[in-house]
Formats: structure tokens, sequence, C-alpha cells
């Protein structure tokens, strides 16, 4: 085996245990987490105290 064999080999088997530990069950949470992120997160800021909608203006 020459040298560039070897070397793709060895970033094979890096690549695997990559995947692996990505794709592993217990990351699941993690990942559901994450990805409800976005959803949880208003981009103009939470409503004011007294129940108006921010976005409403002064109407």
């Amino acid at each position: 085996m020459n040298y560039h064999a070897l070397l793709t080999v060895i970033f094979f088997v890096a690549f695997l245990a990559l995947v692996g530990w990505v794709y592993r069950p217990s990351r699941k949470r993690d990942y559901q987490h994450l990805g409800e992120i976005p959803l949880n997160t208003d981009p103009l800021g939470p409503a004011s105290r007294d129940g108006q909608d921010p976005r409403q203006g002064d109407h």
C-alpha cells in the first residue's frame, strides 16, 4: 500500500466514525431540541406585558 491509499483508508475510517457519532440514538433528543429553536423564537421579541402585540403598532 502506498502513502495515498493509506491516507484514503484513514480518512474513510474517520468519516465512518463521524457518521456513527452523529447518528447514534442518544443524540436524537439533542437534535430535536435544536430543530425546535427556530419555531420557539419570535424575531420581533416577546409580547408586551399589557397583552398587546407589538407587531400591531399604535392603532
